[in-house]
């Protein structure tokens, strides 16, 4: 996953050196190389932010490498990365480890809005899920209150006399370096424990291949992820409730429970100016014509009151 991102980001970087005429002349030029470690999840908006700052700064090549959130902080300590993605919030753990490396903290900012979205084989008659449900299948503990385990798709109540009814249902998600392993871990999951049983895998591609390949399967990934090879489910908070798909209205207006935030982070000194490579190519994520091309990767753009917010933060 990482290689092919790190090609698909070149190639896109000379395509779109092409067209830079304009645009670069009416800029100041910058020259260098910045470097991105972190976030799975956010490494094709990083890349395609990547090809489009390259057309604007011929000069400037940016290396995405997409090991998961939580390399992000250790890349950011040890002065490896520019830019640390992550698709949740640095803990406290590692924004203390950052503190005691420099003396004071990271500098984030949010960049785009992600949902996680829970999907199924195409077959699978199941259309809704609820919060305890999915707990019951993916955790250990069942923090969110369903009375007992599920391991067969007989067990959902909701398939009579379907072919998979008997199936043992084979659940798979992310790895824990993920961000999105921890924010389906303390949102689906209450906080809870994943049961052994699941199947880990360090990229989002890799899930869905699995749930396609297999009727008996349930996965769940970042909605930029999900493709036509996969059912995404409505995500139902209780019993009465009829569910939420997760798409754009949904996620905004608050209704979809698996939704958050995409990070960047950066060491800045206290009272001093970011880096000029770092802080032009994330004005630029923060531009119109970056926010635009949030959509494009099947994220959510910041409103304009998100942006201005941000935009404050990195000046």
């Amino acid at each position: 996953m990482r290689a092919l991102l790190a090609t698909l980001a070149t190639l896109a970087m000379l395509a779109a050196s092409g067209g830079a005429g304009s645009a670069a002349a009416s800029e100041a030029a910058l020259s260098g190389s910045l470097t991105s470690v972190g976030s799975d999840t956010a490494s094709a908006l990083l890349a395609r932010w990547a090809g489009a700052f390259h057309a604007r700064h011929p000069g400037v090549h940016v290396q995405i490498q997409a090991q998961g959130s939580g390399s992000a902080p250790l890349a950011l300590i040890e002065g490896a990365a520019d830019i640390g993605s992550m698709s949740r919030p640095m803990n406290a753990a590692e924004q203390a480890r950052f503190a005691a490396r420099y003396g004071y903290a990271p500098t984030r900012l949010v960049v785009a809005h992600d949902a996680i979205a829970v999907f199924v084989h195409p077959d699978n008659p199941l259309a809704r899920i609820t919060l305890a449900q999915l707990d019951a299948i993916f955790s250990r503990t069942r923090r969110c209150g369903a009375p007992r385990a599920i391991r067969r798709w007989s067990d959902l109540g909701a398939l009579p006399g379907a072919r998979l009814a008997d199936s043992a249902l084979l659940a798979t998600g992310r790895d824990s370096s993920s961000g999105t392993y921890e924010m389906f871990r303390e949102a689906a999951l209450c906080g809870g424990e994943y049961r052994a049983e699941v199947i880990a895998w360090p990229g989002n591609g890799a899930i869905v291949a699995t749930v396609a390949g297999n009727r008996e399967a349930i996965g769940y990934a970042g909605v930029g992820y999900v493709n036509g090879l996969v059912k995404p489910l409505a995500l139902a908070k209780d019993d009465g409730d009829a569910g939420s798909r997760p798409d754009l209205d949904s996620v905004t207006q608050g209704r979809y429970a698996l939704s958050r935030a995409l990070y960047v982070y950066v060491n800045r000194p206290p009272r001093r100016a970011l880096g000029a490579l770092p802080r032009a190519f994330l004005a630029y994520a923060l531009s119109d014509e970056g926010q635009a091309q949030v959509r494009q990767e099947g994220f959510l753009p910041l409103n304009p009151d998100e942006r201005a917010t941000q935009r404050a933060v990195l000046e």
